[in-house]
């Protein structure tokens, strides 16, 4: 019979035999001193009970190594910091909440089994997993984190954290963080060589790589969260953009999520892509009633407060999330879906998610050129087979390059082009909303320029800048300029209501005669609320519209404002004074103040 491995053996007994090169190396570095439960001791076969019955040893699992006790900076979330090999050699690593054992421990299993680790079966050996992972002690510690980006000048990920020091480890703990995308394949170059290199002359596409590289500026400069959105018909290149950009983080196909969750859904996947990107496909498929107060959850980096089983109020989940997204229709044309008009976005979540055209208008769908290539179809065929071989590599070594470069010299650099970027674009009496939309779009510009200047994206110095440039042009375009969203709406409601009721609700100005008399047309007009006169030269209408009617125009609106905006973009026909009335005849009422709106409400002023 072979001789039994004495109880309570240290892990470091056997480091040769059963946890591998890297796995030792940890050990042996940090030297942790580790106190087995009774009965518990590890092999090279694995971990092995003997209480020294006559049953004798049973083995409990493969060969796993304690590296750590995890612990949060409020001494809860205790956990174990575990790494093992599987059957192909590759080492696993996860920071297992001790949480997790409350119950049976399904869970635990589950993600120990899926990652190749054998479990002995049996309600006994699963019974005596739990007593292992519940009991085991090691005197190495670190600090347990619950969202991915910096903490404490490090940075978490699910699987590694980048700038740690001696005497100072970092893990990202939560009860699925062994369930991520963010894996790599293949080497940096090859990544540039074949995905970024594509995005050269691309605005869309360099946008979308440069929007990849936001996440970890976000605490940095204190900037809220927010998102693109490219919007445009299906088959146009928008999952193009997306996977390239997923690629600088993880594996395409599983790191693009979608749009179909709910908000509770989406809290948990904001969390689990803090300060990195976020990728939403398929807007379209989100509830119409979501659609506004998802935007502001996603973008604002807070979850709702939930209370626990005994009732007591859970910190909410909080995030910093930068996301891309794609879909048909624009975010406020899906909130327009909801019959009940509860979820219509404000003009604030608007610009948190900056709604893009993705058709560049080259006829090359999302592409502004395809170069060599034959067509736009081979060359998105071509990104997504490139990013679905070499991805993973370009976000860490940005953050490790943003480290290694000082994270207080790196900020400097983005704030000022910042700065310069919005002074640049917009001009200088821009609405507050088109500043933040502005800033929205240079913070990817700095993105990509520094990720440029640190050798991560293999791109000329400007071409970031140019790409995002263009992109903000278009979109102050699409939205009638700089200057405030509720100003366009206001004018448009203006708009819509008299050409909806021009004809039913305004008596027509026939005639004046030579003591200023005014003449109609002698037709009964029901509920009017004023007068047109048809202009002899340009055979527009003029219409005037008495004060209460004015005020049924502006319904929702704030009346004086919206005149005094009228009045700004000469709609509206003021008097000698400045003021938005003037004094005119009317027929059957005489000499009255009343709003002149002139035929500009219907051409490019209005707009």
């Amino acid at each position: 019979m072979a001789k039994r491995p004495s109880k309570g053996r240290d892990f470091a007994d056997v480091a040769h035999d059963a946890g591998g090169a890297a796995v030792r190396a940890a050990i042996d570095a940090a030297g942790p001193k580790v106190r087995m439960p009774f009965g518990f001791s590890a092999t090279a076969d694995g971990i092995v009970y003997d209480d020294g019955g006559e049953a004798g040893p049973v083995r409990i699992c493969g060969p796993i190594e304690v590296l750590a006790e995890t612990r949060d900076d409020r001494g809860s979330n205790w956990g174990l910091l575990l790494a093992w090999r599987d059957n192909d050699g590759r080492e696993h690593r996860w920071a297992m909440p001790r949480s997790m054992l409350a119950g049976d421990g399904v869970d635990v299993r589950a993600a120990l089994l899926d990652r190749g680790l054998t479990i002995a079966s049996g309600r006994k050996a699963r019974e005596r997993l739990n007593d292992f992972l519940g009991g085991v002690r090691i005197s190495a510690q670190a600090w347990a984190v619950d969202r991915l980006g910096w903490q404490d000048g490090c940075f978490a990920l699910p699987d590694r954290t980048l700038g740690e020091t001696p005497g100072k480890r970092v893990i990202f703990q939560n009860a699925t963080a062994h369930d991520h995308a963010y894996h790599e394949a293949g080497e940096l170059v090859d990544w540039q060589a074949t995905v970024a290199a594509c995005a050269i002359g691309n605005s869309r596409l360099a946008v979308a790589i440069s929007a990849a590289f936001v996440g970890p500026l976000l605490g940095l400069l204190g900037e809220e969260g927010g998102g693109l959105h490219f919007r445009g018909p299906s088959s146009i290149g928008k999952s193009t953009a997306l996977i390239a950009a997923a690629s600088v983080w993880g594996q395409p196909h599983r790191y693009v999520r979608q749009w179909r969750a709910t908000a509770n859904g989406l809290e948990g996947i904001a969390v689990q892509h803090s300060e990195t990107l976020l990728c939403l496909d398929e807007l379209g498929q989100l509830d119409p009633r979501e659609a506004g107060g998802v935007a502001y959850l996603l973008a604002n980096g807070s979850g709702k407060a939930r209370a626990g089983r005994s009732g007591v109020a859970r910190a909410a989940a909080t995030w910093r999330a930068f996301f891309l997204s794609s879909g048909e229709i624009g975010l406020a044309d899906l909130a327009v879906r909801d019959g009940r008009g509860t979820a219509r976005p404000g003009a604030g979540q608007e610009v948190r998610i900056l709604d893009i055209e993705a058709d560049a208008g080259k006829g090359l769908g999302l592409f502004d050129a395809i170069g060599a290539t034959a067509s736009a179809e081979l060359l998105a065929r071509t990104i997504k087979e490139a990013a679905g071989a070499s991805y993973g590599t370009a976000g860490p070594a940005f953050v490790a390059a943003v480290i290694a470069a000082g994270v207080d010299d790196c900020r400097r650099f983005v704030a000022k082009g910042i700065d310069a970027f919005t002074a640049e674009q917009l001009p200088a009496n821009a609405g507050g909303q088109a500043w933040r939309a502005a800033r929205r779009f240079a913070l990817v510009a700095m993105a990509g320029e520094l990720a440029c200047k640190l050798g991560v994206l293999p791109w000329p110095e400007g071409e970031a800048g140019r790409a995002v440039a263009g992109l903000l042009q278009h979109w102050l375009g699409a939205r009638g300029g700089a200057g405030a969203s509720e100003d366009g709406a206001a004018v448009a409601q203006v708009r819509a209501f008299l050409e909806r009721h021009g004809s039913s609700r305004f008596e027509v100005i026939r005639d004046t005669l030579d003591g200023g008399e005014v003449l109609g047309d002698g037709r009964a007009v029901v509920n009017r609320i004023g007068f047109y006169r048809v202009d002899e030269e340009t055979g527009l209408r003029v219409f005037y519209v008495m004060s209460e009617g004015w005020k049924e125009i502006c319904a929702g609106l704030d009346w004086r404002r919206t005149a005094a905006l009228l009045g700004d973009r000469g709609i509206l026909k003021r008097d000698a004074n400045g003021g938005n009335t003037r004094p005119v005849h009317l027929p059957t009422i005489g000499k009255a103040r009343v709003y002149m709106i002139q035929p500009a409400i219907f051409t490019a002023a209005g707009e």
